[in-house]
């Protein structure tokens, strides 16, 4: 549990690895990292729950205000709506969320049946992992 207050202040350790690994994932593909010390960055990252593996974009929020989806629409307006709530409300629950857009799930206990969907948000509290893959 958690004041409302210092809700903004607080920091998902497993959100912040995840998306500062994706931020370099993209940077390095777009030339802007260019040690050759890194071997592996072309591969694809993947996030794990307990039940599956999950391929997609990590958005890192740097979309147009004008061309937003759904869910980057929807996480904006619930920011705003969190400044409006008085600081001393308790929040429960709190885990951050990691929005991934073209997503593929592969259950692991069949990962030949595959599900897509354009957009998801999965909550950090359910990632147990992240791996890098060249399949």
């Amino acid at each position: 549990m958690a004041k409302l207050k210092n809700f903004h202040q607080a920091l998902d350790y497993k959100k912040a690895m995840t998306t500062h690994l994706a931020d370099l994932k993209d940077q390095h593909a777009k030339g802007l990292i260019t040690e050759d010390r890194i071997s592996n960055a072309e591969g694809k990252l993947f996030l794990h729950t307990q039940t599956a593996m999950i391929e997609g974009s990590i958005n890192l929020f740097q979309a147009e205000e004008s061309h937003q989806t759904f869910i980057e629409y929807g996480l904006a307006q619930f920011d705003e709506e969190l400044d409006e709530l008085s600081d001393e409300m308790n929040a429960y629950n709190v885990s951050a969320p990691i929005h991934l857009k073209n997503v593929t799930i592969k259950p692991l206990a069949n990962p030949e049946v595959k599900t897509t969907m354009s957009e998801m948000i999965v909550y950090s509290d359910q990632v147990v992992g992240l791996s890098i893959s060249f399949d």
